[in-house]
């Protein structure tokens, strides 16, 4: 008896605290002003405090709420949308968040605040304010009360444009896409000039160019981007997954640029990590990379004791799936733009991509040993096109 009293006991603790940080979206409202101004309202048991963030191609908002459930009633709801709001539409991108996506008919701009439940009893409203950015016209509020919340937005967004990844103290946050990170890597550099082609151009010249001009992209884009390499010098395998790591990033991309005996071989190509390599060219591919480090004095037998013990593990875990899934992203940008390679999608082992923890794809932007194809990529029209397809790609991936 004693016993069945413990076991009653520990499994209401675990219940209790299983709980204790949960919260269930009991409804979500959708609005609109006269001045076309659409208020959406997310009511729950507990306060919330979503990431907001937005996506382009085409324009949504994202809510990510942490710790969170939506009844099945809520996520079927249907909603009155108008020219700000085109759709509202609701998701789980991991087992503990809840997804709000409003796909936006106009360009808006963006306020939200908090109104706690009545005596401390009852629900908490998250209220979020889409305006047009179209000016008001005289009349147009019915609303003073709300007048005055978007007017006060708009005065806070406008200070805290230049500071996007900061909160007020109102809580306002300004209207634009969370500071995901993605780190670029340009391969080779220094005494490591990577392929070499007949004009004498080296792959670690034109990886790197590659690499700055993706960045300006992302960062227009609204990310931020940290480079392993901003100059050319040589960086290890490992110091290049270790930078990564520093990054806390949410993506990593390897760029490079192949050589073949075939100098009638050409097209884009994009790898993710397998122990067994889809063909014998991939995996000549990843034995030549993996050797750079060797070939200039570098061990790298530790480092592959260190990373053998996670590679069972890392088939278990999501890395591999989200590497996979950002690369058939590429290769969908790509194929509308450039030449791929047949079966573009392939898996290597590359040392540089056993992060085992973070989603990591490794790119052959194409052939430094086919003339025409290296003389497209010494063209920064060429760059700028892939560069715009990874963008594209980065934003289809996280607004999953």
């Amino acid at each position: 008896m004693k016993i069945k009293t413990f076991l009653f006991f520990v499994l209401s603790i675990l219940f209790v605290v299983g709980n204790a940080f949960a919260t269930t979206i009991s409804d979500v409202r959708l609005s609109t002003f006269s001045n076309g101004t659409g208020r959406i309202v997310v009511e729950s048991e507990k306060k919330i405090d979503p990431k907001i963030f937005t996506l382009e191609n085409p324009k949504r908002l994202v809510l990510d709420i942490d710790k969170s459930k939506v009844l099945p009633s809520v996520a079927k709801k249907t909603f009155k949308t108008g020219q700000v709001v085109s759709k509202v539409r609701f998701g789980k991108p991991q087992k503990d968040v809840s997804r709000i996506v409003i796909d936006l008919g106009n360009n808006v701009t963006e306020s939200h605040f908090t109104l706690p439940p009545e005596n401390n009893k009852g629900i908490w409203r998250f209220v979020l304010d889409l305006k047009p950015s179209h000016p008001v016209k005289a009349g147009e509020y019915k609303s003073t009360a709300s007048a005055k919340v978007l007017s006060d937005a708009s005065k806070i967004q406008q200070k805290t444009a230049a500071t996007p990844s900061l909160k007020t103290k109102s809580g306002l946050l300004p209207f634009g896409k969370s500071k995901k990170i993605i780190v670029l890597d340009a391969g080779h550099g220094g005494q490591d000039p990577g392929a070499i082609s007949k004009n004498g151009h080296f792959e670690k010249d034109l990886t790197l160019k590659m690499a700055k001009e993706t960045k300006a992209l992302l960062e227009r884009a609204g990310y931020k981007v940290v480079l392993t390499r901003d100059r050319d010098i040589f960086i290890t395998l490992r110091g290049r997954v270790k930078k990564a790591h520093e990054a806390k990033a949410d993506l990593f991309i390897s760029i490079h640029a192949d050589s073949a005996r075939n100098t009638k071989a050409r097209g884009l190509s994009i790898y993710t990590i397998s122990e067994k390599a889809s063909d014998k060219e991939a995996a000549a591919l990843a034995e030549r990379e993996n050797k750079s480090d060797i070939l200039l004095g570098m061990d790298l037998d530790d480092y592959q004791q260190e990373v053998s013990s996670v590679l069972i593990d890392l088939a278990k875990q999501d890395t591999m799936k989200e590497s996979r899934v950002y690369a058939d992203l590429v290769v969908k940008e790509m194929q509308r733009t450039v030449q791929l390679l047949p079966n573009a999608h392939r898996f290597a082992g590359f040392a540089v991509l056993k992060s085992p923890n973070i989603p990591s794809v490794l790119l052959e932007m194409g052939y430094m040993s086919n003339r025409h194809e290296e003389r497209e990529m010494q063209k920064a029209a060429y760059r700028k096109k892939l560069g715009q397809a990874l963008v594209r790609a980065v934003d289809a991936y996280f607004g999953r």
